[in-house]
């Protein structure tokens, strides 16, 4: 221990700038971690090469928190003296990389006697940096010219340009390196597989000037041979041939390899898959690699140059594809728990070769109960649905699916039981980007209509209540048919699809119903949604969620003459817009924001039928708009796996459509509803487990009034504004353990 003590001490006297001898010992600490003089490169990358560990924010406050029972103690995070000096080198060596050669990092420690902690400041001195004054892209050989075909040379011509903008910018290794592989990655792509780059770097260390070539050898032309099957036992080997799509005689290409890995994993039957050219192994299990060394001034040209191999004696390179086949047949399930629907399950069985040919034949049954749910109108339903998929049908790159279904229903809208057939087609253009089309045609009947208002709020509401309750609105009708095409497409850039901190996700959408006679209604229904994620630190993120739609009615569905517009309006009620709840706008309860009414109940007392209002129920709109923003950060001292959220959220539904008589918004719930919170999450091994808690910063009147209060004042003809408003209900608690469904 007295060696140790004496190396820091060295370490910390000959390194550091401090003026006096630093002691530490065991216990020694980092109580914060600085840098000064960072000025062209980004901070966040820079901490993320630091290893020294600093005892993190909220010290104190975890320390407290950590002597509470299975809530665990801040792990300690001795002093490595050693692991300081490598953080220097490896800072160092980041600014030489990024075209910085005569960049210096020093540090500066600072001790708190009294605590046994140390402040360290890593002072950074960036000098000039490296400038590429030229750049050029060149054949290995001079003499032969690189052989473009006339088909690619505008492709070519804009990789070209692309890599040539380097010029006139400061060395960037990193952006070189990457500039290599594309370059070998085209001609790689296009019947070249052994195609290498290297790079001739030469620099004038007195200007600080650079110049660097880029050396194509593209190799020999290649084209794919047979394509041998290999681990396959209950699919066939021409169903899996058919699912890569290359053949015999076709240009080798990488692009086809990768393309060919994930169409075979889009079988449910394969576990693993692997295509490769044996041709082309190395000898060894050493990974060739190119590296570009960082520009050293003591050396005038720097090369990276790997020898050729011979070229083969045949072009033709067979190909081998290996597959893990998972078990044919397979049951599971899910368990959860919102708040919006209570204990929910999900089950399924599936098949996943049934009568070969890859395709997969699923039963699933689904059940959101309601039980223990906090919503006065939970979503409770019921579903049973038999789905068939055939991949690569009609394309090798899509997939077909039939999924009949029955589907029983009790929420705000209606108690009701649903049958009918989805027929799906899915486009998959790369594994992030898919297109579908999805036809349904179904038929809902109605028991009991729970969705008890007039869309206007006026004063003869209780009337029409009254008509609902005792069944007599025969014109909404109780059998509805649905007949409708939707188009949909999802793309997505995410740097981990499961926990994203960096990308974006974009899902638009278009509805028609058709054919007209087909179907109890018509209208247009244009919806999409958006969802960006920016890092902001190590283990924070930034997250921006946009939504929008709009639908419009035509044919029958617009009212004529002689047509009651609410009777138009509610047959409309499946598909108008609602927001807000556990995914949505979390201030305000499930489909809360915007235009609600209260959901009215009726008993008999003696003769007469005596109104009674259990919450609210959305009325919906034509349109919707909402938004989120939310800082996710990690929980100090409860590991990865535990997060918080602030965020703000908003929206606004609104029917402005004087058709329907819909253009009056006499309670102020057309308009755009902000509110804020916070909230916890962690995940376990049986799923996610989210808490928050939303506040509505601007809510309507009937946000804050208590439904039976606003249900006597309508039928006494007394002005709602005078209600005694209750400020504890700006607030509203979500939670959500598990999938939600």
């Amino acid at each position: 221990m007295r060696t140790s003590g004496c190396l820091a001490l060295a370490l910390l006297c000959a390194a550091g700038s401090a003026s006096a001898q630093i002691k530490i010992d065991e216990r020694t600490e980092v109580r914060s971690l600085k840098l000064e003089g960072v000025k062209a490169l980004a901070e966040h990358p820079l901490r993320a090469l630091i290893h020294t560990k600093d005892r993190g924010a909220m010290y104190g406050f975890r320390v407290a928190m950590g002597k509470l029972p299975l809530v665990p103690s801040p792990t300690p995070q001795p002093f490595s003296p050693l692991l300081l000096q490598q953080d220097v080198a490896r800072l160092r060596r980041a600014y030489r990389a990024a075209g910085f050669p005569h960049a210096e990092v020093h540090y500066d420690v600072r001790r708190d006697d009294a605590k046994n902690l140390l402040d360290i400041t890593f002072i950074v001195t960036e000098g000039k940096p490296l400038v590429l004054t030229d750049v050029t892209i060149v054949p290995e050989d001079s003499l032969v010219p690189l052989p473009v075909a006339a088909s690619d040379r505008r492709s070519w011509s804009h990789l070209e340009h692309a890599v040539l903008k380097q010029r006139g910018d400061r060395l960037d290794v990193n952006e070189s390196r990457q500039n290599r592989q594309r370059l070998a990655r085209w001609w790689q792509d296009r019947g070249y597989p052994r195609a290498i780059v290297n790079t001739r770097f030469a620099v004038d260390s007195t200007t600080l000037h650079g110049r660097l070539a880029y050396r194509v050898a593209p190799g020999v032309l290649a084209r794919f041979g047979d394509v041998r099957v290999e681990g396959n036992t209950s699919i066939r080997a021409e169903s899996v041939r058919r699912q890569t799509r290359i053949h015999a005689g076709d240009r080798y290409s990488e692009q086809a390899i990768e393309q060919a890995e994930m169409s075979l994993r889009d079988l449910d039957i394969v576990r693993m898959a692997k295509v490769d050219v044996p041709a082309l192994a190395p000898p060894d299990s050493t990974t060739l690699t190119l590296p570009l060394p960082p520009p050293d001034t003591s050396v005038t040209a720097v090369a990276s140059n790997v020898p050729l191999p011979p070229p083969p004696p045949d072009s033709i390179l067979p190909v081998r594809v290996r597959i893990t086949e998972a078990e044919p047949r397979l049951v599971s399930g899910d368990l959860g728990y919102v708040t919006d629907a209570g204990i929910s399950s999900e089950a399924r069985w599936s098949h996943r070769n049934f009568s070969g040919g890859g395709r997969s034949l699923t039963l699933t049954g689904l059940a959101q109960t309601g039980w223990l749910a906090v919503a006065s109108n939970p979503d409770i339903r019921y579903r049973l649905a038999l789905s068939l998929k055939q991949p690569g049908f009609p394309l090798w790159n899509m997939t077909t699916a039939l999924t009949p279904f029955i589907e029983h229903r009790d929420d705000s809208q209606d108690r009701s039981t649903q049958y009918g057939l989805n027929s799906t087609l899915v486009w998959k253009a790369r594994r992030v980007q898919t297109v579908s089309l999805d036809y349904q045609i179904a038929r809902r009947h109605v028991y009991e209509y729970n969705f008890e208002d007039l869309a206007t709020g006026e004063i003869d509401l209780l009337t029409f209540l009254t008509h609902v309750a005792q069944g007599q609105l025969s014109e909404v009708g109780t059998d509805l048919s649905t007949s409708t095409f939707t188009l949909a497409g999802s793309a997505q850039r995410l740097d981990d699809a499961a926990n994203p901190h960096r990308g974006a996700i974009i899902r638009p959408s278009i509805q028609v119903t058709a054919p007209q006679p087909w179907s109890s209604t018509s209208y247009w229904r244009v919806g999409a949604t958006g969802n960006g994620f920016l890092p902001m630190g190590r283990r924070s993120v930034f997250a921006v969620r946009l939504g929008a739609g709009w639908m419009t009615p035509f044919g029958k569905s617009v009212p004529g003459p002689g047509d009651d517009p609410q009777v138009k309006f509610l047959q409309l009620r499946d598909q108008l817009f609602t927001a807000g709840g556990t995914a949505d706008a979390r201030g305000w309860e499930d489909r809360l924001l915007g235009p609600k009414v209260p959901d009215i109940r009726f008993s008999t007392v003696g003769d007469s039928l005596v109104p009674r209002a259990e919450g609210y129920v959305p009325l919906g709109g034509f349109a919707r708009f909402s938004f989120s923003s939310e800082l996710r950060l990690p929980l100090p001292g409860f590991g990865p796996n535990f997060g918080s959220q602030i965020f703000f959220d908003g929206g606004r539904v609104w029917s402005d459509d004087a058709r329907f008589g819909m253009s009056a918004d006499p309670y102020g719930q057309e308009k755009l509803f902000v509110g804020t919170g916070a909230g916890l999450s962690v995940r376990t091994p049986v799923g996610p487990i989210a808490m928050s808690m939303g506040y509505k910063l601007n809510p309507s009147v009937v946000d804050l009034i208590d439904a039976n209060d606003l249900l006597q004042a309508v039928n006494a003809g007394r002005p709602i504004d005078q209600l005694k408003q209750h400020n504890g209900r700006r607030w509203q608690f979500h939670l959500a353990i598990g999938t939600s469904y």
